[in-house]
């Protein structure tokens, strides 16, 4: 683990955008003090037709998504072509790292090498006001898996609640085994865990705190979804996942609502 490039995916360049986006890449810049191994790369994935942002005192690499998809799932896979690290790592735009967590993670890594997904602890916000929980901290429980801090198809089958926002993930193992399917909404980072532990591909909870996700800010993805996806649909989207990840292609399936439901 050397070099890693740091996907940011923007589907706004409002101004207000831009001065979160600002506060995330300057958590870049805390870590670089402390990531002795190699660069971290900031690259941002903006539509097309949208004029590449500047910010002072950091470099940024930019990437245009030209498929006319500009949803979150949609803009990291396109932006992952263009990756030419062996690993990358997904910074929401409202979001921070914690100033070590690259260095903490690289000391995780020189004793699991064959691990290719790395994921922090995540202190998640609510809309900024006040630390509301934690995320992926159970699998470092004793009782979740057989060893301990790693994540199988069995602890998924009880857990479905993991986010990958954060985590360092194997470039090549995010290709092969098909990148996010954009689908899946709610669900995505699930389907893709469950894809990564049928594949083979073993993921990692590194038991420090090294990311800060924070929800419900108007305009964020966990707004838009609860805006759009009714509190009764939610767990649909987990059976959908669970249906759909031995499939590497996105084959855009949707969720069946229960026949009660449909005569409302």
């Amino acid at each position: 683990m050397t070099d890693i490039t740091v996907i940011i995916p923007l589907h706004d360049l409002s101004n207000d955008y831009i001065e979160i986006t600002k506060t995330a890449l300057d958590s870049v810049k805390e870590c670089e003090k402390n990531y002795t191994f190699g660069k971290l790369i900031p690259m941002i994935v903006i539509p097309q037709d949208f004029d590449e942002p500047t910010f002072e005192g950091i470099e940024v690499k930019y990437v245009v998504n030209t498929t006319g998809k500009y949803d979150f799932c949609s803009q990291v896979n396109f932006a992952v072509d263009s990756v030419e690290t062996e690993f990358f790592s997904i910074l929401e735009c409202d979001d921070t790292y914690a100033p070590k967590w690259f260095k903490m993670a690289h000391d995780y890594y020189k004793t699991n090498e064959d691990v290719g997904v790395f994921l922090p602890v995540n202190v998640q916000w609510n809309n900024g006001r006040a630390q509301w929980q934690y995320n992926n901290e159970i699998a470092l429980a004793s009782s979740f898996s057989n060893d301990m801090g790693f994540i199988d198809k069995d602890g998924l089958d009880v857990c479905s609640t993991f986010n990958l926002t954060g985590a360092i993930i194997n470039t090549k193992d995010f290709i092969e085994v098909g990148k996010y399917k954009p689908s899946i909404k709610f669900a995505f980072n699930y389907e893709l865990m469950l894809r990564f532990a049928d594949n083979g591909i073993k993921m990692m909870v590194v038991p420090k705190e090294g990311y800060n996700h924070h929800v419900g800010r108007e305009n964020s993805l966990t707004d838009i979804y609860a805006k759009e996806i009714p509190e009764s649909e939610i767990q649909l989207w987990f059976d959908l996942a669970k249906r759909e990840y031995p499939y590497k292609i996105d084959r855009w399936k949707t969720i069946v609502m229960p026949k009660q439901e449909q005569l409302k």
